[in-house]
């Protein structure tokens, strides 16, 4: 116990001597994964959660820079190079400032900010990286102020997409979603406002219509589903403000193919109701939920917080 306790000891003190000192910047803790996680540990955020954070920024520093690890000179000239504007420029400039703030200056409210704008940034202009809500994935993590969590796809369909298809740049990845949305008859792209789709959520759509063409049989069988469900007196529109539904994220989540069949199975019950029963798919959705959740405690617990939370449709 006692050889045990030095040992933390020293390891607690060699931590702290190399990110410790009056000249040490946010940007030097974001840089390194132990860093991440002391500073996190300072506002109460450790554990998994710490690592799920430290595993997020590594991610987004990698999408933004092609390698693993950047120097601080690195990541602040790729930083300065993004072909930002409108919301994207506002979020850099202010990730900037956060990066340049010193230790003694910060709150938690910087950091969970600094690394939500990073895992923005990183999703809108890197490669490889597609983000969720972290309230419907993380609820310790949303409430610590984390908008987002981001997806480690190792499906090969999906990584081809993300790779070799999806643009980076935000104006040509709109130019793409609305040529297939068009090319696919799922809808017209031009009408849709940031509050149906917002500058978050189009790489989880690019990712959905690439697949619509070149994904798996299991892909394209879930990506059928939705779009029956989008689907109104013959039109089809999987942006309809006026039978709304976000199921189109589904394909960012790195699923088996049993569960896509699962996915599918149930999407296609969700679109037999809503048209039997003429209500909307999530009108049509929480009624075959509650269906099969009934007679089971715990499903109807987790049915129950599905609909609270509302993901697939806000």
């Amino acid at each position: 116990m006692l050889k045990y306790f030095i040992v933390l000891c020293l390891t607690l003190n060699m931590t702290s001597s190399v990110f410790a000192g009056a000249s040490t910047k946010l940007v030097d803790f974001m840089l390194s994964g132990s860093g991440v996680i002391e500073l996190l540990g300072k506002y109460g955020i450790s554990g998994g959660d710490a690592k799920l954070v430290e595993s997020y920024m590594a991610s987004s520093i990698t999408a933004l820079g092609s390698k693993k690890t950047l120097s601080k000179l690195e990541l602040m000239d790729v930083l300065s190079k993004l072909p930002v504007t409108g919301q994207d420029a506002s979020v850099r400039k202010e990730l900037q400032v956060l990066l340049d703030k010193s230790e003694g200056d910060l709150k938690k409210e910087d950091v969970v900010k600094a690394i939500n704008h990073m895992i923005y940034l990183a999703n809108r202009h890197g490669k490889s990286v597609i983000i969720t809500c972290a309230e419907c994935v993380n609820e310790n993590l949303a409430k610590n102020g984390f908008k987002f969590t981001v997806e480690n796809i190792k499906n090969s369909s999906a990584l081809q997409v993300m790779n070799n298809v999806i643009p980076n740049n935000p104006a040509e990845l709109n130019t793409f979603i609305s040529a297939r949305m068009r090319r696919l008859g799922m809808g017209d792209y031009s009408k849709v406002t940031p509050e149906a789709v917002s500058p978050s959520e189009e790489k989880s759509l690019a990712l959905f219509l690439g697949l619509a063409e070149t994904g798996s049989t299991e892909q394209k069988a879930l990506i059928a589903s939705i779009k029956k469900l989008s689907t109104r007196n013959g039109t089809t529109n999987i942006i309809d403000p006026k039978n709304p539904q976000k199921f189109w994220k589904v394909v960012a989540d790195d699923m088996s193919p049993q569960d896509m069949n699962g996915w599918t199975k149930t999407l296609n019950e969700v679109a037999a109701r809503a048209e039997k029963d003429k209500v909307t798919s999530e009108e049509a959705f929480y009624r075959t939920m509650k269906d099969k959740a009934e007679g089971n405690e715990s499903l109807m617990k987790q049915y129950e917080t599905l609909k609270a939370k509302r993901c697939f449709f806000k």
